[in-house]
């Protein structure tokens, strides 16, 4: 008989320590012993790997394939489970019969009962699952659990994020959060809809130094699966060290029961949430209730409110009525209420009152009394007129903001209020996004901007809050206000307008009486001017013709009203046509010294052409044209003119004498050299050369003498180009202003063409150019400016250099004055002359800090005048 002890005990060894042990080694002998054999190695069959381990025995450890020719299979039923390897031939007997059947059955009795273990393990799953409070809890729960029943390097709990994966949870929990790649080997091979066993399936777990040389993959569900990895074992045989067929169910078998587990608590938690849902709504409902019944109180305080402020005409009385109606613990209850009006002039807010207790201390106090007072009256309209009468608006509160103004474009709350005529709800979010100047007046983190709203537009505002109460204000009491805010605005709009109208009521048959005052006045005033005034509208009939008028030009008003201007003759034409220019260009016109024939005698007026604004300057109704007769100045005018004519030709006959002395003493001295040396041909030659300059310079002092001081010559007048003229100029001179390196700049409106004599307004031209050469330094620059104006063209010679001082400037244009050494004074006086004289235009002189600017002006004419 065989010792059954011996082989339960040995495969029990096994089992549990491994092998080689003492109770293998004692079998091995044994079957040595009944065999007949020398050596052998008894060795197990690893299926997988169709492979024999030897376990006891010659080469503890060896693995023999399957088809080697020294292996004897031992059997149990049709079950391979293992072999006696030996090179030496034995017979099998009863005894290898005997052996190989109870070394098998102990061999699976031990395989059953670790297999048992697993399964009563994953059985105790459910203590697990009933008390994890959470999923999250539930889930580390389940992998620290499953890494005690199935032992591997990492069990990773993995979800689907996207594209890519994310690990909820792992044991050991170095990987929790890792993201692992949608693109990766791992995840193509691993996350499948099917659970699997992979053996060395060459991936690597997320880039970590762990090598996968097995795997179970278990779905979850179709966004959520359970990895184990590398299996473990303890000391004891196993016969596959990689996962086997009972793993994976066993796995799968947890994966279901855990499943279950998330709909339980799923269920609970859903449970739970609708039962607490379940209180709230009660509680929220009861609340509602005591809400409905808070607000139908409102909205009849809303009713009796806009009943008390349609009571009476008063705007103060209105006023008052409105602010406690917003702010008496028996209407709408707010802690404090400030009132701003809208002023159109002024495009802000004014304070108006503010109503409320001042500070902490008041609040006990006030409130007490007013509920007294509110006590005492059934009504809650009577109630409201009455307590208004007694109200005194002239608090600490109303103190700080009375007349004080709040720009409500600098506010975005009370923009919003003003201008969109919305209610605004400040709270402290709001506050965390935006910053206002109303929150350190007000010093609360909540109030309500009501705007009071009339027929046209927003009058006002009335902000309100809760700041000693701390009451929160709802959205039933935003409602509730809006209601207030058309039909208060309207009362306090028509309490306003009321009194408005009463006011303009008085006043109307005062300002009538003014009014036609002030038209009776006006009338004398107009009547009397000293100046002619003519008034013609749009259409360029005379609409007004005051007695001056009727006085100068001997035309009556009833004459002249609906003519027209150009009527009384052709000298009033131009004026009609300059009267239409001002309409269109809406700029007044001046004409000095207007000559008009008037009765067979020269006038000479001071004629003004204006436009006829209406009170608000936006249209032009007419135009106004004005003649102040300035025949008297105009005479006197000339001869002061002439006087001084007189005066400077005495002056000039002074400087003529001294400017002719020193040519004609040259000339007397060289004359003489030259009768002493007349035998002498060098000195000869010198002499009537020197004698020949001073004629040339004697002649053109002489001729510029005459240039100067001859009367008025006759002009040939044609009409030309006035920049062609500039560019013929700029050609002669311009070897002069490159020999100097002058940058020079010119700058003029298109084909300005002036009706003028040419070539004295050349002569001009060259002098002004050539004295701006002779006065710019080296390297500097001139620039010439032609603008056109309404009636004249403007000419500007500027040069760089140093300003013409004040003392030099009043001189500039008098006869014989130079600052140059080599000159005879002329050239500026006789430039004046030929402007001003000849072609009635004007020349000036304007210095800056950089140079020096000569300007005339001449006149715009064409070839019929």
């Amino acid at each position: 008989m065989i010792e059954f002890s011996l082989i339960y005990n040995a495969v029990k060894d096994l089992f549990e320590i491994g092998y080689p042990n003492e109770n293998l080694e004692r079998l091995a002998n044994l079957l040595r012993e009944k065999l007949n054999i020398k050596e052998l190695g008894l060795s197990l069959y690893e299926e997988r790997k169709n492979i024999y381990r030897i376990i006891a025995g010659k080469d503890v450890g060896k693995k023999v394939p399957a088809n080697d020719k020294d292996v004897i299979p031992l059997y149990f039923g049709d079950k391979k489970i293992g072999a006696i390897i030996s090179n030496e031939k034995f017979e099998k007997n009863d005894f290898f019969d005997e052996f190989s059947n109870i070394f098998g059955l102990v061999c699976d009795l031990f395989l059953i009962e670790k297999r048992k273990e697993k399964l009563e393990n994953i059985l105790q799953l459910t203590d697990i699952f009933e008390k994890s409070q959470d999923l999250f809890e539930l889930k580390r729960n389940f992998v620290e659990k499953l890494s005690e029943y199935l032992p591997s390097d990492l069990i990773v709990l993995v979800g689907k994020k996207g594209e890519d994966f994310f690990v909820e949870y792992s044991q050991p929990k170095d990987f929790v959060g890792k993201i692992i790649p949608g693109f990766s080997d791992f995840s193509f091979f691993v996350f499948k809809k099917q659970p699997q066993i992979l053996i060395k399936p060459s991936v690597n777990f997320i880039n970590s130094d762990l090598v996968v040389k097995s795997l179970i993959s278990v779905p979850v569900d179709e966004k959520q699966w359970l990895v184990f990895i590398n299996k473990r074992h303890g000391e004891g045989y196993i016969p596959d060290k990689s996962y086997e067929d009972f793993d994976l169910d066993l796995v799968i078998s947890a994966v279901k029961r855990f499943n279950l587990a998330i709909s339980r608590l799923v269920f609970y938690e859903n449970l739970k949430s609708e039962v607490e849902k379940l209180n709230v709504l009660k509680k929220e409902h009861e609340k509602l209730i005591e809400g409905q019944k808070e607000q139908l109180r409102k909205m009849s305080i809303v009713h009796y409110l806009s009943q008390a402020m349609r009571s009476s005409n008063d705007p103060n009385n209105v006023l008052k009525i409105f602010l406690i109606g917003l702010t008496s613990g028996r209407t709408l209850g707010f802690n404090r209420a400030l009132l701003l009006l809208k002023d159109n002039e002024k495009n802000a807010l004014i304070g108006k009152a503010w109503i409320g207790p001042a500070n902490e201390k008041e609040v006990d106090t006030i409130w007490k009394k007013a509920n007294q007072r509110a006590m005492k009256y059934a009504d809650i309209v009577q109630y409201l007129r009455e307590e208004s009468l007694g109200l005194d608006l002239n608090n600490e509160l109303t103190q700080k903001i009375r007349n004080k103004i709040f720009p409500y474009r600098s506010s975005k709350f009370l923009e919003r209020a003003v201008l969109r005529r919305k209610i605004v709800h400040v709270n402290k979010k709001v506050l965390v996004e935006e910053l206002d100047y109303l929150v350190p007046l007000l010093d609360t983190d909540e109030f309500v901007i009501v705007p009071l709203i009339g027929k046209n537009d927003t009058i006002g505002v009335v902000i309100l809050d809760n700041k000693y109460s701390k009451h929160k204000i709802s959205n039933v009491d935003v409602e509730i206000l809006r209601l207030i805010s058309d039909s208060a605005g309207l009362a306090i709009e028509n309490s306003l307008n009321y009194k408005e109208l009463k006011d303009k009521t008085i006043n109307l048959e005062k300002q009538k009486n003014l009014v036609e005052f002030l038209k009776e006045f006006s009338e004398l005033i107009l009547q009397n001017l000293s100046a002619a005034v003519i008034v013609i509208s749009k259409n360029g009939n005379i609409s007004e013709w005051n007695s001056r008028a009727e006085y100068y030009f001997g035309r009556n008003k009833e004459q002249m009203i609906e003519k027209r201007l150009a009527d009384l003759g052709s000298e009033f034409e131009d004026i009609e046509s300059m009267a239409f220019e001002v309409l269109k260009m809406k700029e007044e016109i001046k004409l000095s010294n207007y000559l008009i024939p008037v009765m067979g005698q020269e006038k000479y007026f001071d004629v003004s052409i204006s436009p006829l604004w209406d009170a608000e300057r936006i249209l032009i109704k007419g135009i106004i044209v004005t003649f102040e007769d300035v025949t008297e100045r105009v005479i006197l005018e000339k001869e002061r003119k002439k006087q001084e004519k007189l005066a400077v030709l005495g002056e000039m006959a002074a400087r003529v004498v001294h400017e002719l002395r020193n040519p004609i003493s040259v000339l007397g001295g060289f004359i003489k050299r030259l009768e002493k040396y007349i035998d002498d041909e060098n000195k000869r030659r010198k002499y009537i050369k020197i004698i020949s300059d001073e004629i040339v310079r004697l002649e053109g002092i002489v001729s510029e003498i005459l240039e100067f001081s001859r009367d008025r010559r006759i002009t040939e007048f044609v009409l030309f180009n006035l920049n062609e003229l500039i560019s013929e100029v700029y050609i002669l001179l311009e070897d002069k202003i490159k020999d100097k390196n002058i940058l020079f700049e010119f700058k003029a409106d298109e084909n300005v063409e002036v009706y003028a004599d040419k070539q004295r307004l050349k002569q001009v031209l060259i002098n002004l150019i050539q004295n701006a050469i002779d006065e710019t330094p080296y390297g500097g620059k001139i620039s010439i400016e032609v603008k056109k104006c309404l009636n004249t063209v403007k000419i500007k010679v500027w040069n760089q250099g140093t300003p013409i001082p004040r003392d030099i400037l009043e001189k500039l244009f008098i006869p014989f004055f130079t600052t140059k050494v080599h000159g005879t004074g002329l050239g500026l006086p006789i430039c004046k002359k030929i402007i001003e004289d000849e072609h009635d235009g004007k020349i000036w002189v304007e210095p800056d800090e950089n140079g020096n600017a000569f300007i005339f002006e001449l006149p715009l004419k064409d070839e019929e005048e």
